[in-house]
């Protein structure tokens, strides 16, 4: 399991962007979003692969653990 502090996700459009891109990639990946912390984290998708598509959304992620 993989966790990304996405810094510019501020609402819950981007939470819903964000949850339709990585399960369209990935549609076995476990994905839960913390709109609060601003939190994505991730379980069945490679780091590479989030980091990736969260850039391609706008977004400037950094890998948490």
């Amino acid at each position: 399991m993989s966790e990304f502090k996405v810094p510019d996700m501020t609402c819950g459009h981007c939470e819903k962007s964000i949850l339709s891109a990585l399960k369209k990639a990935t549609p076995e990946a476990e994905i839960i979003i913390d709109l609060g912390q601003k939190l994505v984290t991730v379980k069945n998708m490679s780091d590479e692969t989030v980091m990736s598509l969260l850039k391609d959304l706008g977004y400037t992620p950094e890998k948490m653990k």
